[in-house]
């Protein structure tokens, strides 16, 4: 089976935060216009026109840019529950925007990896992320009628799928293959 990650379209937080929705509400964000641009132009790529099903992030921003490859490309979409982005706080407790922003600067310094001087001591692990998303997938890995899946999600899930917790910007509505070796143990 041949599997390729993409990273969802630009999004904006303009609302969420107008609104002040802590914690995972922060995370209903949906693509701005240059967002779309970037899903339909992505839609064009000749590595996953002949995929056989499009599995998408639960959160707007990855179904949204899913759907408009779907509608392109002529495929189904699926949600796996489970590749939503990476958790500032693993109790899932309501985290305001600029903890969340802080919690994953200090992820991204550390390597996914907490230091007993961190300040934001409950974000989701490298490990724990990647452990999530592979449990996640498990389920399409599996499946005889699938040659080749597309997985619409989030940075930190890719990172966290090939096994890259330091792997550096991910571009929106960017493309990677996954292999066999990056989802070993």
């Amino acid at each position: 089976m041949k599997i390729y990650l993409m990273r969802h379209g630009e999004p904006t937080y303009r609302d969420t935060e107008a609104l002040g929705l802590p914690g995972m509400g922060a995370e209903l964000g949906q693509l701005t216009p240059e967002g779309i641009i970037q899903a339909e132009k992505a839609a064009a790529d000749s590595r996953i026109q002949d995929c056989d099903l499009i599995v998408a992030s639960p959160y707007p921003r990855a179904l949204q840019t899913a759907a408009i490859v779907s509608r392109r490309i002529d495929r189904p979409v699926e949600v796996a529950v489970g590749i939503f982005e990476w958790l500032p706080r693993i109790d899932y407790s309501a985290p305001a925007h600029t903890e969340i922003r802080a919690a994953w600067e200090e992820y991204k310094a550390n390597g996914g990896v907490h230091r007993p001087d961190d300040k934001y001591p409950l974000w989701e692990t490298h490990e724990m992320l990647r452990a999530r998303a592979k449990k996640a997938i498990q389920p399409y890995l599996e499946r005889s009628d699938i040659r080749k899946l597309l997985i619409v999600c989030h940075g930190g899930i890719m990172r966290a799928l090939m096994n890259q917790p330091s792997l550096k910007k991910i571009h929106y509505c960017e493309i990677r293959e996954l292999t066999p070796e990056m989802l070993a143990e």
